[in-house]
This record gives structure tokens, C-alpha cells and sequence, in this order.
């Protein structure tokens, strides 16, 4: 089974999946995939949160910033194995900046990102994908973050059409 926990910044998505994944793992591996690259101290200090929240609870953490359809090859177990995908907002900050994406369009990098999750969720038993969801047009957005912004949404859409079961927290 393939989950997308989508909602707004601080609205209970880490915690809701980490709660989705302890109900639907049983005694299968399972893995965290963080795609968070820290910067300065407020990042390290979500990290070290995260962290402390999914301590006791079973989870191998791997860090894949990018390309994450990598891991059906580097995860031995990964078809008897629970990922919790944490989280698709910086997944797609991070593949948007990659040298290879910078010529595409945000149609192409949205696909792009979209196949290369649903790839690993498919070779998974179960991934619960967390994604954040951001107004289109905010006040003060630069265009780097207005086309941030629409590849979520894109990448989002996208998601939610393929996922078997979507929560949408506020």
C-alpha cells in the first residue's frame, strides 16, 4: 500500500505517518528515508527533533537527498520493508537545483520526481510519502519559489492520483 500524508507546515504530518507506519509495519524493516539537507542551525535543530520523535521506534533512518529510486537497488529487504518518505517539499527543492534538472521544464521535473517515488513505493510492501502543501501565489514569492512552488503542487496532484489512500491535514 502506497500513502501521501499532505498538509500546510506544523500540521501533525511527521507525526501522523510515523503513527500510520507503527499501525501498518507488523515486524517488517522499517526504513526513514530523510531527504532534508540541513542548512545552519534551525536545520539541524529539525533534524535533531525528527530524530528524537522516531526514537524507540524501530526505524533505520537513510539519507537520500536525491534520486531516491536508487534505493530499490541499496535496500535488500525493501520488499518486506515499511518506508515512511520524509519529505517530498524538500525532495523536490533539492532535485529542482540538481545541474541535470536545471535545463527541464517544471512539467518534466515534476514527472520526473513523481516516477522516481512511485518506483520505490512500488517495490516496497508498504511507503508513506509526507508531503507539504503551499499556497501558489504568496505574498513576496521570488520567482525561484513561485516555480518551487508549482513543482509541489505539481508533484503533489500527481501523487494523490497514484497513491492508494491520501490524509490531508491542516
Amino acid at each position: 500500500m502506497i500513502y501521501l500524508v499532505l498538509g500546510t507546515p506544523d500540521s501533525g504530518k511527521s507525526r501522523r505517518a510515523e503513527d500510520l507506519v507503527a499501525e501498518i509495519a507488523g515486524n517488517g524493516p522499517k526504513y526513514y528515508i530523510a531527504t532534508m539537507i540541513p542548512f545552519g542551525e534551525s536545520g539541524k535543530e529539525r533534524v535533531k527533533k525528527h530524530r528524537k520523535m522516531r526514537e524507540g521506534k524501530g526505524f533505520e533512518t537513510i539519507e537520500k537527498t536525491i534520486k531516491v529510486h536508487e534505493l530499490i537497488d541499496e535496500l535488500g529487504n525493501l520488499p518486506k520493508a515499511t518506508c515512511l518518505l520524509e519529505c517530498m517539499s524538500n525532495l523536490v527543492g533539492n532535485e529542482m537545483h540538481e545541474e541535470q534538472n536545471l535545463p527541464k521544464s517544471c512539467e518534466e521535473i515534476a514527472d520526473y520526481i513523481t516516477e522516481s517515488v512511485m518506483s520505490l513505493a512500488q517495490q516496497a510492501e508498504n511507503m508513506v510519502i509526507v508531503a507539504n502543501s503551499f499556497p501558489l501565489e504568496g505574498e513576496g514569492y521570488d520567482e525561484d519559489t513561485k516555480k518551487y512552488v508549482r513543482i509541489v503542487d505539481m508533484v503533489n496532484k500527481n501523487l494523490k492520483s497514484r497513491v492508494d489512500k491520501t490524509y490531508e491535514l491542516i
